[in-house]
């Protein structure tokens, strides 16, 4: 590989000087604040310490080491030793890329070599020659956005825009402006001078709009076709206040398939009224009159044809178009009228959700709100999902939650078109679903003595509460949350996590392990090495009866069984385990884990369910008809899908939400690497691997929230959104209708709408 300086961002607000380009000129590359920065040297394997202590000395802290001592002594210095493993993956970048001559900027999100590695092979790159900076378009962008300071003035009795633009990198940006929607520049072409700022004037007749778009392309920045990087930025108007003249906005997440703006708006009032004439209507109407109601006093009559109406009303209409399919729907907006068509109910909901985003925002209010008027802009709308699974997650094994935020949970997730609500109700550190046959599992697993309260390492002792910490949902708290998703067109899927992540059961049942005991609910994080004992034949009418009792309470087709992190050492030294291999002449310990899953499979198959579970359930081989959940990357999807099984994705380097999203110095203790908001929004589900056919069986995506370090609801809103809705835009909106810049322009809206209804979300994106 061509000899190149690698490097990665380190702090949030502060510029760091990455190295010469030459001996007259330092580079200063603004704070990125989810990534980190390496000054690497990869053009060589490092041959003796020697080598390495020159490259420490002239500021490098990555070098490429082809061995196991010296890599232990560059980690001991501070520095990250590059693997062979990665130097022989970073082979698979483009030629075009790999210029001797130019100096590399790697985003990664932690000082590993894994990370750096999975940096390059994402491309996360970007390359720097003179004043020219290269690579692929959403990292040159992450780069330049922030690099630019943008603020706004409104002078000459607001016909004129003053824009001052502050550049705090070191690298000059040569823009070509293009368009900004009907204000006129009075420059075309702009050079941002580096660690400087340039003022642009801009003109208008009445320039009263709250926000426009100035869209322009940077001639010295060139993504990987080689042509200038088309850029857009937001601009802000006028601030309105509240009695001036709202202004259409079109701010709807996830983005539809199709929507055409119109001139306009359809105002309601006390004669506004509602045509119901298709029943599949009924049901989902509900959420939009009851809002109309609370919120905005409203209670708007509701009749079955259109005679004696002398106001404007909103028509419900069969669609009668199989394109449309189960979820799709149509919304076409005049002053006079909004029609709503749709086939089936959950079609109609989800038209309902779309009209609720077109209201202002004070429409999710928890009491009774105030605006100049309840209007939404005149549009026609076409929308139809992406993926039929359009998920998030959430694990009360380590910490548990209240009916009531779960609730909420369900009803955020259906605002945003999610339709699948993956509930990890068993772990190590806590049983959480009542089984009336075996009253000890909540009696006593559901209760742990004592909870880690520092980051769990092997290498570091942990630091415990002393308080215990329990609790459970009895199965009539289940079926009332169970019937309140399914108000909401959201089907829930339990997971029972199975063999592994039983330790809350064998503290109450130790006969099913392996050992026999004595066991204790988990108090730490991380993986135990006791299990369910596969060779207990106990084992699987103790699964069989809880599953019977898990089927009554959730009607979805599916159960999740888990069948991750089971370790394999009790197996190996348990003469049970170790005799069920011999009887069934199974190879070794991995077939006897596919063994334990292809027999509950079995049965859930002949009580009509299907079982999925997460990718580790592929060792040993699939079970014949499971569903897969690709979490530890896409590699596991990738295969599942090749073999015809139905997959979701969910790679922890995406979608895992319990990861942090901004510097790690600045956040609360969480899990991982950093997964920043436009990383998260940036992933494509379906892996550029598969063929057509094969991607047929990419049935969707879904967001995971783990709560080792998330103690409170609070918390659980603060990591998952935004991003959650950013995934929900994922799963329901096809790639050619995402785009970052103008979902991160929804998006400030949708803040508002958050801030209203009360959510505690993170809010690094907010720019209003």
């Amino acid at each position: 590989m061509n000899k190149k300086l690698l490097c990665i961002m380190c702090y949030l607000f502060v510029a760091l000087p990455i190295f010469s380009q030459s001996k007259e000129k330092s580079i200063l590359i603004p704070e990125l604040s989810d990534f980190i920065i390496l000054k690497c040297d990869l053009s060589a394997p490092a041959k003796d310490k020697k080598t390495i202590n020159q490259a420490f000395q002239k500021g490098l802290n990555s070098i490429f080491i082809n061995d196991k001592e010296l890599a232990s002594y560059a980690t001991n210095k501070g520095m990250v030793a590059v693997s062979q493993y990665t130097m022989s993956k970073c082979q698979t970048i483009p030629d075009n890329i790999k210029d001797k001559n130019k100096t590399t900027l790697v985003f990664a999100r932690e000082r590993s070599d894994g990370y750096l590695r999975n940096a390059l092979l994402d491309h996360c790159f970007v390359e720097l020659l003179n004043d020219t900076i290269a690579g692929e378009e959403r990292w040159l962008k992450k780069l330049i956005s922030s690099s630019l300071d943008i603020r706004t003035r409104l002078i000459n009795n607001n016909t004129r825009m003053v824009v001052d633009i502050t550049n705090k990198s070191s690298i000059p940006y040569h823009i070509r402006i293009t368009q900004c929607d009907h204000l006129k520049p009075e420059q075309n072409e702009v050079t941002l001078s580096p660690m400087s700022q340039t003022t642009l004037f801009l003109n208008g007749d009445d320039i009263k709009s709250p926000q426009y778009t100035l869209r322009a392309s940077i001639k010295n920045a060139l993504n990987t076709e080689k042509k200038p990087l088309k850029c857009a930025f937001r601009l802000r108007g006028m601030v309105y206040m509240v009695g001036t003249e709202s202004q259409n906005i079109y701010s709807i997440i996830p983005a539809p398939r199709s929507l055409e703006e119109k001139q306009g708006k359809f105002i309601f009032n006390k004669e506004t009224r509602i045509i119901l004439k298709d029943k599949n209507a009924e049901a989902p109407l509900r959420f939009l009159t009851d809002r109309l109601t609370r919120i905005a006093q409203l209670p708007l009559k509701i009749q079955n044809s259109t005679k004696n109406i002398s106001g404007n009303y909103v028509i419900f209409s069969r669609a009668n178009d199989p394109t449309l399919g189960n979820e799709g729907y149509k919304i076409n907006i005049s002053p006079e009228q909004i029609q709503v068509l749709a086939d089936k109910e959950t079609g109609f909901f989800y038209a309902i959700q779309s009209l609720l985003q077109l209201l202002p925002p004070e429409i999710y209010s928890n009491t009774t709100a105030y605006t100049n008027e309840w209007s939404i802009p005149t549009a026609n709308i076409t929308d139809i999902p992406q993926f039929e699974y359009r998920g998030l997650h959430l694990d009360v094994g380590r910490h548990l939650y209240p009916v009531s935020f779960i609730k909420k949970y369900i009803d955020l997730m259906s605002m945003q078109k999610m339709n699948r609500f993956h509930w990890h109700l068993t772990e190590d550190q806590g049983w959480r679903i009542e089984i009336k046959k075996y009253p000890k599992l909540t009696e006593t697993g559901s209760m742990r003595k004592e909870t880690i309260i520092n980051r769990y390492s092997a290498a570091i002792p942990g630091i415990y509460d002393g308080t215990p910490y329990g609790g459970f949902y009895t199965q009539e708290e289940i079926k009332e949350i169970v019937a309140y998703a399914k108000e909401r067109y959201i089907t829930i899927i339990p997971e029972i996590d199975l063999p592994g992540h039983m330790l809350a059961a064998l503290a109450t049942y130790p006969e099913l392990g392996c050992t026999g005991g004595p066991y204790e609910v988990g108090t730490r994080w991380g993986i135990y090495d006791d299990v369910l004992c596969a060779g207990n034949e106990n084992i699987y009418s103790f699964i069989e009866d809880v599953l019977l009792e898990v089927f009554k309470l959730f009607p979805g087709e599916y159960v999740h069984i888990g069948g991750d992190e089971c370790p394999k050492t009790r197996w190996k030294s348990c003469p049970k385990c170790q005799s069920k291999i011999k009887e069934l002449k199974l190879k070794n310990e991995h077939e006897l884990q596919s063994y334990v899953i292809r027999r509950v499979e079995k049965f859930l198959n002949k009580n009509g369910k299907k079982l999925i579970g997460w990718d580790e359930i592929l060792e040993g081989g699939i079970a014949p008809n499971a569903a897969l959940m690709s979490w530890r990357g896409v590699a596991g999807g990738i295969t599942a899908a090749k073999s015809g099984h139905p997959v979701i994705m969910t790679p922890n380097t995406y979608v895992y939400l319990d990861h942090y999203q901004a510097s790690m110095d600045i956040s609360p203790l969480a899990n991982g690497r950093i997964c920043a908001l436009e990383w998260t929004y940036g992933y494509n589900p379906i892996p550029k691997e598969l063929t057509e056919q094969e991607a047929k069986h990419i049935k969707g995506v879904q967001a995971n929230v783990w709560t080792e370090y998330i103690k409170t609801p609070e918390q659980v809103e603060y990591m998952a959104y935004p991003r959650a809705n950013a995934v929900a835009e994922i799963g329901w909106s096809s790639p050619e209708h995402k785009n970052w810049e103008d979902y991160l322009d929804r998006l400030q809206y949708q803040f508002k709408r958050w801030q209203f209804y009360g959510l505690n979300c993170a809010t690094h994106y907010n720019s209003k």
